[in-house]
Formats: structure tokens, sequence, C-alpha cells
């Protein structure tokens, strides 16, 4: 579930063609992990910031894919 999360998280910052925004949600996955551990009686697992993270890099590739696979049907 983390996976698909960061796999939405980078599809829709790539949607808004802002390198800003796509900066900005990387590192705010690294703030909302941050705080949740701080807050977090039991602890977070570190696994858990590299899963989403990984979504997040696998979900910036798929799109930028689909991106330039459309791109050259349009000129084909």
């Amino acid at each position: 579930m983390v996976f698909v999360l960061g796999i939405s998280l980078g599809v829709a910052a790539l949607a808004l063609r802002s390198l800003t925004a796509v900066a900005a949600t990387g590192i705010l996955i690294a703030i909302a992990f941050a705080v949740a551990a701080l807050v977090s009686a039991s602890g977070v697992h570190v696994l858990s910031l590299l899963i989403a993270l990984a979504g997040y890099n696998v979900g910036i590739a798929g799109a930028f894919g689909a991106m330039l696979v459309m791109r050259g049907m349009r000129t084909a």
C-alpha cells in the first residue's frame, strides 16, 4: 500500500509539470516520515520510507515514460 501511495504521489507531482512540485513532494514524504517517527510511541520502520520513495520514483519514471510514448505517437 505504501508503494502504491508513492506511485500516486509521483504521478500527481509530475502532472503539475513543475520541478518545484516534484522536489517538494519528495521532501514532504521524508518530513512526514520524520514527524511520524518522532510522534510514534512504538517507532517506525525505515523500510517504509524507502518503499515510499521507491514508489515515488517509479511513479515519476512511469509517467515520464508515458509522456514520451504519447509524444512519439503524436509525431509519428
